[in-house]
């Protein structure tokens, strides 16, 4: 077999790095897709989310469907455990749609120095994700905390009466972030 010349080596790079850039193109296209499958089997629906998480302006008043509850539990997680005590008031609460309910939460920096919170929510089922409307909310925005210091993080939310009658518990999660200040 005689070896490949300079001619076959550079047809052999042509084709590859062409290769290539069509692979790159199709995967461009691809992104999106792929993106939103990824997203339906994880539970990272950004767009799902935000309208859970944003603070309701002008809501149009829910009607109060007493002849049900809904179980609302509270979920905290910290991504720095050793910076951060990070828990829910209560492990949950009966709410009945359409009422607002209360709560709080409580953090208290465990680090020696000035940081800020961040909190990421998360709500299971997904279904539920468009039926969780939250009026106060640490997740809102980054709270600042001095070291050492705790503090109550209250949340009121509201749980739409158009939540699918089958879903009886509604999970609320918090991931609590450290950022450095400045």
């Amino acid at each position: 077999m005689k070896p490949a010349g300079p001619k076959g080596g550079n047809r052999r790079l042509v084709l590859t790095l062409g290769g290539t850039v069509v692979g790159m193109f199709a995967f461009a296209f691809l992104l999106v897709p792929l993106y939103e499958v990824f997203c339906e089997l994880t539970g990272l629906d950004s767009e799902r989310l935000s309208r859970a998480t944003l603070p309701a302006g002008a809501a149009h008043a829910l009607e109060i469907d007493d002849q049900r509850t809904v179980t609302v539990e509270f979920l905290t997680n910290t991504m720095n455990p050793a910076a951060w005590d990070f828990q829910p008031g209560e492990l949950s609460i009966e709410v009945t749609p359409g009422r607002t309910a209360e709560t709080a939460f409580f953090a208290r920096n465990l680090l020696g120095h000035d940081v800020i919170s961040v909190t990421r929510p998360s709500v299971r089922p997904l279904e539920a994700v468009s039926h969780v409307s939250k009026q106060v909310c640490f997740c809102f925005e980054a709270q600042p905390f001095a070291a050492g210091e705790a503090r109550e993080l209250p949340m009121r939310f509201t749980i739409d009466p158009a939540l699918p009658a089958h879903v009886e518990t509604v999970t609320l999660a918090y991931t609590l972030f450290t950022a450095e200040p400045g």
